[in-house]
């Protein structure tokens, strides 16, 4: 794909995916089966190299758990074994 194809938007988030890659705080994790889009891990370094970044993060996580702990443990699939037996 030629650069002059890519917007000015799509240009500053990889050149950002890639400053915080150089500077550790986040990595590749994979690429997802259903749309080929690569995915990402934080580490503990984004907190210095992007603190806003961190904390749109962190909130969107909390609201995310949130949403779960809601909605209860129906959301979930589950693995039985022994433990949950054991009275």
């Amino acid at each position: 794909m030629e650069s002059s194809n890519i917007s000015p938007t799509t240009m500053k988030t990889q050149a950002m995916l890639e400053h915080l890659i150089l500077q550790n705080a986040v990595e590749i994790s994979g690429i997802d089966n259903n749309t080929g889009e690569l995915l990402y891990c934080i580490t503990d370094k984004l907190k210095t190299v992007h603190p806003k970044l961190y904390r749109e993060l962190k909130g969107d996580f909390e609201k995310h758990m949130f949403s779960m702990i809601d909605k209860g443990p129906e959301v979930m699939q589950w693995k039985f074994n022994a433990e949950f037996f054991n009275e």
